[in-house]
């Protein structure tokens, strides 16, 4: 990957003198950019373009190339790669668009190029792109002109859409934020998210990566990558719903995967989702700190009515305002002019106009073991104090720096004088304390997720006793799902808590089963041709006598015959009745992109209604089960509330950790629905499953 940032020789293929020709601004930015190695063009005519020779042909280049990137039609590329290959160049961009995004066709065309691909061992990044910005080197591939405009600083970033990646460069010069390197992957034929990401963590020029992704088609492997990194990682994964999918698929030729489950792929990778374009300047602004390691807040500000404001902003975000520090207040006693300020936390000091005060005051706080961030706010009339804040900036970095805790500075003043101080300073900025609050929010999620992955995730494969598993292997033989009781088999022989039940042929069995485990009961139709029960008249509930109990069965027994439902392996399950109670669902299924995945939620009647779910990637830990169970709007309904005894939810967090170990252990396993599991003070009952197999 070294070459495709750090080229000694590039060759621009398409290249003319003609004032329209799109490859030549690759040539012109490359200057503009400082690039310093051998630059050549290759097109139909020799020539001279910015000082840089056209050559006629491929085979007139030197040896040695590097880089070559091809802007020509469609059709030519297969025989431009050839010619290529044959001369030893195995680092290639295709710019040109068109290809299997445009018409499925010329899927033909992408199909010889991979064919040479393999042929030559080339490396390609595209076809639909732009190719490659490094800040560095003074690489700028992009076919559109471009200006550098930016700092060279420690953001990467990987775009899936050339179009949005300047988009973000807009970002980045407004927030006054250096870039490091650029990469748009178009329609990533060859080379995708997971080789980039890798290359990026180990670039030392490189500390935060932003990407945007229009699919994840590298699923299990970028998740991979992105879990063994310490760097942060932001994403914006666009692609989420009906619309924006139809244009994707004609874009960049990305197919939309299930918004949920690429939400759960990137909260396990321990990566940052960003929801909106906007966000990420703020996002950004969050990592070019230090981590927030803990949820407690010191907010010191020149404004008291900001003051509150940022409290109220803390408070929603999750994060602790603790009271100030004794030794802090009688330090700052000395320095108040009129004594007209509470001491407390948020810190308003109104009554302080010595900058210098304002930074002892930072630096006392972040003495503080008990505090782990800063959210700073100043004031100011630009006319008046310009000066004096050019003079505090450098002390907050060099603190920063020092105790390795965020000081997250909102400077409000006019609109050009903020718009200076990012230019000309290194210190992240905020233009709104509450945006400064959310940016703290974001780091110490990250900074738990981080620690929330390094656990050790749980095997329970020691439950799964040998005739379960003899079910699984007779149930794929026969091509057929489990059937009710299997699944109950297969689930308790996990220790997972089954309704108690049995499988019954007769109305003696039925009411034998009654009488031993006591009234009321519950019968269920089980049958390979009877996928959901409810629309068969397949369950009979509240049976709370022994002759109701013979009249259900006989009657379901006639309508399975009549409607040619019965078969040799199924009959009726009875249970025992469960009191009504909280339902949940607990299920999981295998993506097949990004492979197993557990799901959590308000179950029963209620699933698809409200859609109160949590959904994260397997293998899971018990940091994992426990996020989920408390991420759920019902959440409060599940715990101790005044008089009455919350749910057992120690035992939730183990059929979690179960399911995620059964859907991981078992590839032949694709989906399991577990819905409801009963829960109540009483204990927490499964009264219904399914186990569907390859």
């Amino acid at each position: 990957m070294e070459q495709f940032f750090y080229p000694q020789s590039l060759a621009v293929i398409g290249a003319s003198q003609k004032e329209g020709n799109l490859a030549r601004n690759i040539i012109k930015n490359c200057m503009e950019f400082g690039y310093k190695g051998n630059l050549l063009g290759v097109g139909k005519k020799p020539g001279n373009v910015f000082d840089t020779p056209i050559l006629d042909s491929i085979d007139a280049l030197p040896e040695g190339i590097d880089l070559a990137v091809i802007l020509t039609p469609v059709q030519s590329i297969p025989g431009i790669m050839r010619k290529l290959g044959k001369i030893g160049v195995q680092r290639i961009i295709i710019e040109t668009g068109g290809f299997g995004e445009f018409d499925p066709s010329r899927q033909a065309v992408e199909k010889q190029i991979l064919e040479i691909i393999r042929r030559y061992d080339q490396h390609v990044i595209g076809p639909n792109c732009l190719g490659i910005i490094n800040m560095e080197s003074g690489l700028c591939t992009p076919f559109a002109p471009y200006r550098r405009n930016m700092p060279t600083g420690n953001v990467s970033f990987v775009s899936q859409s050339g179009g949005m990646g300047r988009a973000f460069f807009s970002v980045l010069e407004n927030e006054g934020i250096g870039l490091n390197k650029f990469v748009s992957m178009g329609n990533k034929l060859d080379i995708g998210e997971a080789e980039l990401l890798q290359y990026l963590l180990n670039d030392p020029e490189t500390r935060i990566i932003f990407m945007y992704l229009e699919d994840l088609r590298e699923g299990r492997e970028f998740l991979r990558v992105a879990a063994s990194s310490d760097k942060p990682i932001l994403v914006h994964k666009s692609n989420r719903g009906q619309m924006g999918s139809a244009i994707a698929l004609s874009h960049t030729k990305a197919m939309a995967t299930d918004d949920h489950v690429v939400g759960a792929a990137l909260d396990k990778a321990g990566a940052i989702r960003i929801n909106n374009t906007y966000e990420l300047g703020k996002f950004l602004k969050a990592f070019s700190m230090p981590a927030l390691r803990g949820p407690n807040i010191m907010v010191i500000s020149r404004s008291g009515g900001h003051a509150v404001v940022t409290a109220d902003a803390c408070e929603r975000q999750g994060l602790h305002l603790p009271p100030l520090p004794p030794g802090l207040v009688n330090r700052l006693q000395n320095h108040l002019r009129a004594n007209v300020i509470r001491l407390q936390n948020p810190l308003d000091m109104g009554d302080v106009y010595d900058l210098k005060v304002f930074l002892m005051a930072v630096e006392e706080v972040l003495k503080q073991e008990s505090i782990h961030g800063v959210v700073f706010i100043l004031v100011y009339p630009e006319f008046v104090s310009a000066k004096d804040v050019r003079e505090l900036i450098p002390g907050l970095i060099k603190l920063m720096e020092q105790y390795q805790k965020p000081v997250a500075a909102t400077f409000i003043s006019s609109f050009d004088e903020v718009k200076k101080l990012k230019q000309e300073f290194r210190l992240p900025i905020f233009s709104f304390s509450e945006e400064a609050v959310e940016a703290l929010a974001v780091s110490y999620q990250h900074y738990l997720l981080k620690k929330i992955r390094q656990e050790p995730t749980h095997n329970f494969q020691a439950y799964f006793a040998p005739a379960a598993a003899a079910l699984l292997k007779k149930a794929k033989k026969k091509k057929r799902n489990l059937l009710l009781h299997e699944s109950f088999q297969v689930l308790d022989a996990y220790g997972l808590p089954i309704t108690p039940y049995q499988l019954v042929h007769n109305p003696t069995q039925a009411v034998n089963f009654a009488h031993k485990v006591g009234l009321p009961v519950v019968l269920k139709v089980v049958s390979q041709k009877v996928l959901h029960k409810s629309k068969h008249d397949g369950v009979r509930l509240h049976l709370d006598t022994f002759a109701k109990v013979r009249k259900a069965f006989k009657e379901m027994e006639t309508k399975m015959v009549d409607c040619e439902l019965k078969d040799q392996e199924g009959g009726i399950v009875i249970q025992k009745m469960i009191p009504a109670a909280q339902e949940v669902i607990l299920g999981a299924r295998r993506d097949p992109n990004l492979g197993p995945v557990v799901a959590f939620g308000l179950g029963g009647i209620y699933t698809e209604l409200f859609r109160d779910i949590v959904i994260r990637l397997a293998p899971l830990n018990r940091s994992q089960v426990k996020r989920m169970i408390t991420q759920l709007k019902i959440f409060p309904l599940l715990t101790k509330t005044g008089q009455n005894q919350g749910v057992d939810l120690k035992q939730v967090e183990e059929c979690l950790l179960k399911v995620s170990d059964l859907i991981t252990s078992y590839e032949e396993i694709v989906e399991l629905d577990i819905n409801p599991l009963i829960l109540s003070s009483y204990g927490n009952s499964i009264v219904d499953a399914r186990i569907i197999l390859q």
